[in-house]
């Protein structure tokens, strides 16, 4: 069945201003995300007309606002044009930037989730306790993480609303852990128990 991946990416807090007070751009985001997840790419006139919005409007977000989500996949020539299939550059994304007081603002497209975390909170809150041990369990079995956390990294958490009881949690530490070397955190979870996907039925999507 595979594996769930997360992939914690540091974004410019310039770029989630920019999408995290635009309804239209976390669309754009959300639909491109989840239509997507099957693997097959969407032309920009698939992605417009599921938005019911028009092509030129979504050709100027994804170029002018959204420029770092999305990549070319594939074209196609039709009529004498070419006609483009585009995908998110990386579909396991959870974006994340630091703010004052180390405050975590989220945009994870997946998931529709847009803002500070300690309101919007994380994909992760949809799975039971049960649930969400067991993914920490396995990533600090696979060495992904610490099997503890620092007082100063439950207080960062603390100010986020967190309790680190989540897999995204840790992996938000990691990721400000690996922030100075430009590092992003992968966070690899057994699927057979991350029902998180299933749940959204983000796993049948036509």
């Amino acid at each position: 069945m595979g594996s769930c991946r997360m992939e914690l990416v540091h974004m410019d807090p310039e770029t989630y201003t920019a999408i995290a007070t635009h309804e239209l751009r976390q669309a754009i985001l959300t639909r491109l995300f989840r239509s997507t997840y099957n693997g097959e790419p969407v032309t920009k006139q698939q992605l417009a007309d599921s938005l019911d919005i028009k092509y030129q409007q979504l050709v100027y977000q994804l170029s002018s606002h959204l420029q770092d989500f999305w990549t070319v996949v594939r074209e196609e020539k039709v009529r004498g044009t070419r006609m483009e299939y585009i995908a998110p550059a990386n579909p396991n994304a959870v974006y994340i930037s630091v703010g004052k007081d180390r405050r975590i603002f989220l945009v994870d497209p997946m998931a529709g989730l847009y803002g500070p975390l300690d309101v919007v909170g994380a994909r992760c809150d949809s799975c039971s306790v049960d649930e969400a041990e067991h993914c920490v369990r396995s990533l600090i079995d696979k060495g992904i993480i610490p099997a503890e956390l620092t007082t100063s990294e439950r207080e960062t958490l603390s100010k986020n609303k967190r309790s680190g009881l989540r897999p995204l949690d840790r992996g938000f530490i990691e990721s400000l852990k690996g922030l100075a070397a430009g590092n992003s955190c992968v966070l690899t979870i057994p699927c057979e128990r991350c029902t998180y996907l299933q749940k959204r039925n983000l796993i049948t999507i036509e």
